[in-house]
């Protein structure tokens, strides 16, 4: 029997420019070939030095999230929230959504990823669903959508819920 030793993977921030991320994942590792990379990896969580570092993002998985925003004192960002999932997690609900915006203000993405951090799927600046990033992965319990993404991907994507929730979704973020 022999097994693969995977490296820790470089996180991808979902859109550009990215801004100042701090990633509460020790699954990922910090790129050396890019020295200005605005993206530090904190592997113990929320700290004073993550606090010191003043992000405009953050990533991190859903309990994390959740800890937090429960402290009533959130930081202030001014970009966005990556939600990091396993492969087999639920996805974030409608609900879990919209209360995460209302606690960070700022637009939620999603990705799923290995424990290695390799990216599986990702979610975009258009909200439709997550982008399939490693073909040929099973997605069992979840509709996969074929058409044309609004970002112009033709990627297919793993819908987040029914037209209608999607709808609830983005309005939603619009209050």
């Amino acid at each position: 029997m022999t097994f693969r030793l995977r490296r820790n993977s470089v996180f991808r921030y979902p859109m550009d420019p990215v801004p100042r991320t701090a990633v509460l994942a020790a699954c990922f590792r910090q790129p050396r070939f890019r020295p200005n990379y605005p993206v530090r990896i904190f592997p113990d969580g929320w700290s004073e030095e993550v606090s010191a570092f003043a992000p405009a993002a953050i990533a991190a998985r859903r309990e994390q999230l959740w800890g937090i925003a429960a402290t009533g004192q959130p930081p202030m960002l001014t970009h966005a929230v990556i939600a990091l999932e396993s492969r087999g997690d639920p996805l974030l609900s409608t609900e879990e959504r919209v209360w995460l915006w209302r606690a960070f203000r700022v637009p939620v993405f999603e990705q799923v990823i290995e424990p290695d951090g390799e990216l599986l799927a990702a979610e975009c600046e258009v909200h439709d669903g997550l982008h399939i990033e490693i073909p040929g992965l099973s997605w069992n319990g979840y509709h996969v959508e074929m058409s044309p993404c609004g970002c112009g991907r033709k990627t297919p994507r793993l819908a987040l819920g029914l037209p209608a929730e999607r709808a609830r979704s983005a309005a939603a973020y619009a209050r």
